[in-house]
């Protein structure tokens, strides 16, 4: 089957990030420097905790795994509900002059959208972008975890390709993937048990597939949480269940893995394999594989020799 002529008109119209930011309140909030006005959009999104969201107009009540929208016009100020600890991501992009960031809800035809460039929201829209808590499930935290992965990565010197353009594109994505929820009315809708358990193995995978690529890291909890977008208990309740044991058990044991597959190819030395894996000193190295394996790495290296043919 064939598709031809796809429409690309641009439903939506962000220009550019303005920043990503990570607010940790720990404490009561500072009444100063938790108030927020600018002429940019703003995504907040708890990551844990409780915080209240004061406007003008309104008092919003942000819990864990949502998200509230701030248009250009408005200002609000953010409150900690103590004695819970709370994480705040914030995305704030601008649009084109007189733009707003998507046009309504409902999406013009093809034929139709050349003469309606940049339409105005309709009122469901408009409550999309600022009015309630959106709820965020896995596919929005991936996204959102993508843009602060490229925010960061935008900043490195040297930056990797394009990361400032990925950030954009995820951030894109984002807004899609919450018009269309919003349209069917999905995210307002419960998680099922299966859909949920779905989702929390396709997490398990990713963080899986993370700590490979970071093999020869020194990763903490902390770190696997924010590059994920998780709080510690979900971490701890995947690995408890997946592995039955902690993740940082884990991740020493993908380690002792790694390291008897770079002494079975037999071309570096038990200090290179050591610090190639991220080790601090070759002691400790050899320590943690015999605490995982019960023998010694000269012991497995001298196995290996053994069972070799004469």
């Amino acid at each position: 089957m064939i598709y031809e002529n796809i429409c690309s008109e641009n439903q939506l119209s962000v220009e550019r990030i303005l920043f990503v930011q990570i607010y940790d309140y720990e404490e009561e909030c500072n009444s100063e420097d938790s108030v927020r006005n600018g002429n940019f959009w703003e995504i907040l999104h708890a990551e844990k905790g409780l915080v209240n969201v004061y406007t003008p107009s309104s008092v919003h009540t942000l819990s864990k795994n949502e998200l509230l929208f701030r248009h250009p016009s408005e200002t609000f100020r953010i409150q900690m509900q103590t004695p819970v600890p709370a994480k705040i991501i914030s995305v704030a992009f601008t649009c084109p002059p007189s733009a707003v960031p998507f046009s309504s809800a409902s999406t013009p035809s093809c034929a139709n959208s050349r003469s309606a460039s940049n339409p105005s929201f309709t009122e469901s829209g408009r409550n999309l972008l600022h009015g309630k808590p959106l709820p965020v499930n896995t596919p929005e935290r991936r996204l959102l975890q993508r843009i602060v992965s490229e925010a960061e990565n935008s900043c490195c010197a040297p930056s990797p390709f394009a990361a400032g353009q990925a950030a954009l594109l995820y951030l894109h994505l984002l807004l899609i993937l919450l018009i269309r929820n919003a349209d069917a009315d999905i995210t307002l809708a419960p998680v099922s048990r299966s859909r949920q358990m779905a989702e929390e193995d396709c997490l398990f995978r990713d963080i899986l597939n993370y700590m490979e690529e970071h093999i020869a890291d020194r990763l903490t909890i902390d770190r696997i949480c924010h590059d994920h977008l998780i709080g510690r208990a979900l971490l701890q309740k995947l690995f408890a269940e997946n592995t039955g044991c902690g993740i940082i058990d884990y991740f020493s044991l993908m380690k002792i893995n790694a390291a008897k597959q770079l002494i079975r190819k037999g071309e570096l030395n038990f200090s290179q394999i050591a610090e190639q894996l991220g080790y601090n000193s070759i002691h400790y190295f050899s320590r943690q594989f015999k605490s995982i394996t019960g023998i010694t790495p000269t012991e497995y290296a001298s196995g290996l020799t053994d069972r070799k043919p004469t």
